[in-house]
């Protein structure tokens, strides 16, 4: 094996634990996150005029984005405080 051939690899299993480690650490497991529903019954002041949404219960702010979990088609949306960046919740888009 070439000296390249040996650096390629070693990049390469370099970045894929990386991204494993990203996954574990930065994304919570998406089944793991409650549902709206089961999100308000713990902090029941977090409820908003909105029906598809609430406060964060860590910093108290109305600001919720919502995302697809791995980009653009995925069905399962989380969502995350613009404020403190705490995920709260799982929702699911409408196929």
């Amino acid at each position: 094996m070439q000296l390249s051939e040996l650096f390629l690899t070693l990049a390469g299993l370099a970045t894929a634990g990386i991204i494993l480690w990203n996954r574990s650490t930065g994304q919570p497991d998406w089944e793991a996150l409650p549902t709206l529903l089961e999100y308000l019954r713990l902090p029941p002041e977090c409820v908003t005029d909105d029906d598809e949404n609430a406060r964060c219960y860590a910093c108290g702010s109305d600001k919720v984005l919502f995302h697809p979990l791995t980009g653009t088609g995925d069905y399962r949306l989380r969502h995350t405080c613009l404020s403190c960046g705490k995920a709260l919740f799982r929702s699911s888009a409408i196929l």
